[in-house]
């Protein structure tokens, strides 16, 4: 049944992603899981009609979201069968097909309404030979997030190959009589020992994640754990209310902030052997020698396109001040980094504790 419905999916003009994983769009992944739980539970096949827009017209938003709903109703299982309603349209609110083709009791199908921001689908499970409707369910998702995905086919490319842009907010905070006061934090910095550090960043789109830092000593320590991460949404390393705290003296550290569909993952032990391999032999001393470890780390990333390290900040633009809050009660003022990366962004900071 799997490979017939495979079949059927791409020759009625679909496209379906399936089993998911970083190259697929997360958020319409998660619409489509939504979605068919109102067929989870039925015993039977139950036939599927497809989407439509409100005019009863198969569009090619509608054939996108047709692959992701397919692909969830596998995972989920559901024995389904595809009834072939090309070319045909929505009369009044019956369902394409309903009275056509197909075997099965159950008839699934649904409607692609706008309202911007947004896309609704309106989910429908019809008894097929009374009409009756038996459950209905209805989503909300992101339009920029269906229009990204359908720009990406349509240019021969995957979403997460194109360019990413961050908001990051790089917080160096110190304590003193009196209070706490955000310390400037870039490219050669010198912090204090006791003085501590947080990041708050926001993707375009889900990508995975990674920061650390490495230490002139060849320690390495780190903030965010690889890992995929959903767009617009503030995440925090090492958490919203947790800090780094640097206590060792005359150290320099560099941190590295990663953005892109593949990391490190199985490639870490590699970077961690280079690195330590360039401390060792005292390529790296201080400030100097971190161009060698920009390399290394470009290297173990082993990706087939180019990749650069942002450093300095000069050419960064920044975005408006912003006021954090803490649950101790201190409030610091930070202003965002906006980078861009494609398709994977390298942001490094070198600062010392003397």
């Amino acid at each position: 049944m799997a490979g017939l419905l495979i079949a059927l999916a791409l020759a009625l003009g679909g496209c379906v992603p399936f089993l998911g994983g970083p190259d697929q769009s997360v958020p319409l992944a998660r619409a489509a899981q939504d979605l068919v739980e109102i067929a989870e539970e039925r015993t039977g096949e139950i036939d599927w009609l497809g989407l439509r827009d409100p005019a009863g017209v198969q569009t090619e938003e509608t054939k996108v979201l047709n692959g992701y709903v397919l692909s969830a109703l596998m995972k989920a299982e559901v024995a389904v069968g595809l009834v072939d309603t090309t070319g045909k349209r929505w009369r009044d609110e019956e369902l394409v097909g309903l009275k056509q083709g197909g075997n099965a009791a159950l008839a699934l199908g649904g409607r692609l309404e706008a309202d911007a921001p947004w896309l609704y689908v309106r989910m429908f499970l019809v008894e097929r030979a009374s009409g009756q409707l038996i459950a209905s369910r209805t989503t909300r998702l992101s339009a920029r997030d269906l229009h990204r995905e359908l720009a990406a086919r349509q240019l021969g490319t995957r979403a997460s190959d194109g360019p990413i842009e961050v908001e990051l907010h790089l917080i160096a905070k110190r304590e003193e009589i009196g209070g706490i006061q955000v310390v400037e934090l870039a490219e050669g910095t010198q912090l204090q020992q006791g003085d501590q550090l947080q990041l708050r960043f926001k993707l375009s789109r889900d990508a995975e994640v990674h920061a650390f830092l490495c230490s002139s000593d060849g320690a390495r320590e780190t903030l965010f754990d690889e890992q995929y991460v959903y767009s617009d949404i503030v995440q925090y390393a090492p958490g919203e209310n947790e800090w780094i705290t640097f206590d060792e003296l005359d150290q320099v550290y560099t941190l590295y902030f990663l953005v892109g569909p593949q990391l490190l993952a199985e490639n870490a032990a590699l970077f961690h052997e280079q690195f330590a391999t360039l401390v060792r032999d005292g390529q790296i001393n201080r400030f100097t020698g971190l161009d060698q470890l920009d390399k290394a780390l470009i290297e173990s990333l082993q990706h087939p396109q180019p990749l650069e390290v942002v450093r300095g900040d000069e050419d960064i633009p920044l975005g408006r001040p912003e006021t954090m809050v803490y649950d101790d009660g201190n409030t610091l003022s930070s202003q965002a980094e906006i980078l861009t990366g494609t398709p994977v962004l390298i942001r490094a900071l070198s600062f010392s504790i003397p």
